[in-house]
């Protein structure tokens, strides 16, 4: 079986690794990383991407930006986004419903927050 491509888009290194760390073990992935939604949009489009984790708030492109340029791109708008964040989800519930945003997380990430989101992917 191939490696799962997990793309970290977030523009702290420090939740980047954060987040690399959380990731379950036993999970055979690949990690890419980008620091913006800019960047994460050009790596998705060259294959870097079948789950993503995808900060909020970014300089360049934030997440709600990126997620809806991604529903834009033909072939990959069906990417697992998990979108993650310090603040309050109640500001962008509504953006997050419309894109299908199917799982989010209150940063720190810790390796149950992000089972608990993958298990929401998995499951519909």
């Amino acid at each position: 079986m191939s490696k799962t491509n997990v793309l970290i888009c977030d523009d702290s290194a420090f939740a980047r690794k954060q987040m690399a760390r959380a990731i379950p073990d036993g999970w055979d992935v690949l990690l890419h990383f980008a620091k913006d939604g800019q960047e994460a949009l050009e790596m998705i489009r060259a294959g870097k991407g079948d789950v993503m984790f995808l900060d909020l708030n970014m300089p360049v492109m934030d997440g709600i930006t990126f997620a809806f340029a991604l529903k834009e791109e033909e072939g990959l708008k069906d990417i697992p986004l998990v979108m993650c964040t310090t603040e309050n989800f109640e500001s962008v519930r509504d953006d997050i419903k419309q894109l299908g945003i199917r799982a989010w997380m209150t940063k720190p990430i810790t390796k149950k927050l992000l089972i608990m989101a993958l298990q929401k992917i998995l499951n519909g």
